[in-house]
This record gives structure tokens, C-alpha cells and sequence, in this order.
């Protein structure tokens, strides 16, 4: 079976070298998931890394309720995230994102602001909000809460394996 990586962050901007709040990945392939990763990001370690906090995306978290606000407080230092990241990543050969243009392109800028390599080829970069929109593709009921990394991540993973799994039958 073909490792697979379900990847979404949450983030302080919408792009490459936007401050990154939180990372949920979890493994997966069509008999179902696997191992999970979530790390909560410091601000402060990505303001010495320089990346910046888009005032708009900044508004919109506010306006959160006070649980989902949480995201913006605490968290581990921006480097040590990044190689626990690429540990987790070892050994996939795809990285999903909905979309990669989002996910994929700002941890790569992450990793490029720490000046670390990124861990996937940018052709190991897969598309989950593609697949959720072809025909055949399965929709599940959501669980967890939304604008929870590892949350996200696990629900978009728990339809790419169940869509992939119909699909392979």
C-alpha cells in the first residue's frame, strides 16, 4: 500500500511565509488511517523566523469562538515542529493538503524561513479538495471541530481513504 500523508494547518495568513498556528497530519491509505501528528506553533518562534501575521486572517480568529481563539496562545518552537514533521512525513510518498497551493506551499515556506529541507518532492503533492468534488468521491458526517488541524485533517483523510477504497474495489 502507498503511504499517504492527510496534512492541514491553521495559520495566521494565506501565504507562503504567513505565521503558522498549528500542524495536523495523520497517515492513511484505503484500508483506513494511521498514525496522527499535531503540534501547536508558537508566535514567537515564527516572528524570530520572520513570518508575518496577516491583519485580516488575525480579525477572523477573533471573531472565533473562545475555543478555537485557544490556537492562538502556547505552543512548541517553529524548528523542533518542523523536524518532528519530517520524521513523521519518512517514508511517504504523498502529501495530501486541501489544496496543496495552500497547505504544502506554507509549511515549504516555513521550512525555507528555518532554512531546513522540505521532506516531500513537490510531486509527491496530492489534491484533496479535487478528489471530494469527482464523481464517486464518498462524503462523510464531520467529527471533531473545525479549524482544529488534526481534526481537519483526520476528516479529510477518513474521506480520501473511504473515496480511494470504493475506487480500488
Amino acid at each position: 500500500m502507498t503511504r499517504r500523508v492527510m496534512l492541514d494547518l491553521e495559520t495566521l495568513g494565506l501565504d507562503p511565509g504567513c505565521v503558522i498556528l498549528s500542524i495536523g497530519a495523520v497517515a492513511f491509505d484505503e484500508d483506513g488511517l494511521g498514525e496522527t501528528f499535531y503540534r501547536s506553533i508558537s508566535l514567537n518562534s515564527c516572528d524570530e523566523a520572520a513570518l508575518e501575521i496577516d491583519a485580516g486572517t488575525l480579525e477572523w480568529w477573533l471573531e472565533q469562538d473562545e475555543n478555537v481563539q485557544e490556537q492562538l496562545v502556547g505552543g512548541d518552537e517553529l524548528t523542533e515542529v518542523l523536524h518532528e514533521f519530517s520524521e513523521f512525513y519518512s517514508g511517504a510518498e504523498e502529501l495530501w493538503g486541501n489544496a496543496p497551493s495552500f497547505d504544502c506551499e506554507i509549511l515549504a515556506g516555513a521550512y525555507d524561513a528555518v532554512n531546513a529541507p522540505v521532506p516531500w518532492e513537490f510531486y509527491h503533492e496530492r489534491c484533496f479538495r479535487t478528489l471530494k468534488n469527482l464523481p464517486g468521491a464518498v462524503d462523510l458526517e464531520r467529527e471533531g471541530d473545525h479549524h482544529d488541524a488534526l481534526d481537519d485533517a483526520v476528516h479529510q483523510a477518513r474521506r480520501a481513504s473511504a473515496t480511494l477504497a470504493g475506487w480500488s474495489e
